[in-house]
């Protein structure tokens, strides 16, 4: 009886789990270039003491939905959107990050930022900068940047072998961990255009209830078999 309550709570944590990431998705709905994420299960089986499997159910990682959001026109001269499996290289004081999010800004100093300030690397790795005096910078779809004092650099565009190992680390950005960047061959550049979150909004809610009518369904099994233990122990005792 207790490895049934063991395997329920097993699989009650795994729902938790699966609750936050869904309400994590939810939440980001309408973060600019969010990418909606899936927890991945699988069974584990535990030797029980008469010699039997008790089969449990453990959460051992997280699926993220690289797909592209869609496409939104702004109209604002530094927004860009990537069109293609490309990230735009950062430069922050952990080293190199990896985003598409193309709310972008100039910074004091002219050069072109992300939303916290990081710079965006050209091709040879150094920032791009505007010089306010060259008037409306012009982002073709290579990712090359110009004024009216001509050619200023080229957004860096790389992809990599498996998205999936790409480790998320706050507002949009990604570290790369031990894998190489390459060129991200195909990638386009889109000047005034966001990509949205490819969250599915309705998809996300009915998940949710879903989960959450099964976690209520097994915390009532759970409540049921802890009454027949009570029980049980109630009657032995006046037998005793």
């Amino acid at each position: 009886m207790e490895n049934a309550v063991y395997i329920g709570l097993s699989k009650q944590m795994a729902m938790r789990r699966e609750l936050d990431i869904i309400a994590n998705n939810i939440a980001n709905m309408n973060t600019t270039a969010f990418k909606s994420e899936t927890v991945l299960f699988e069974e584990y089986l535990v030797d029980t003491a008469v010699g039997e499997k008790a089969s449990f159910v453990q959460d051992y990682g997280v699926l993220r939905n690289v797909g592209e959001g869609a496409l939104r026109e702004t109209g604002n001269t530094l927004d860009v959107a990537l069109r293609g499996n490309g990230y735009m290289v950062v430069q922050t004081p952990g080293g190199d990050r990896y985003t598409r999010v193309g709310q972008l800004h100039v910074d004091d100093a002219g050069n072109l930022v992300t939303g916290d300030n990081h710079p965006i690397l050209d091709s040879g790795g150094s920032p791009i900068f505007l010089d306010p005096q060259g008037g409306r910078p012009v982002i073709a779809t290579d990712g090359s940047v110009s004024n009216g004092f001509g050619p200023l650099g080229r957004i860096d565009l790389v992809t990599f072998a498996n998205e999936q190992a790409l480790k998320p680390v706050g507002t949009g950005l990604y570290a790369a961990g031990d894998q190489v960047p390459e060129p991200a061959e195909g990638t386009e550049v889109l000047q005034g255009w966001l990509e949205s979150s490819n969250v599915q909004g309705l998809q996300e809610m009915t998940r949710m209830m879903d989960v959450l009518r099964s976690y209520q369904s097994l915390q009532r099994l759970l409540d049921a078999n802890n009454e027949l233990q009570t029980r049980a122990v109630e009657r032995l005792a006046r037998f005793g």
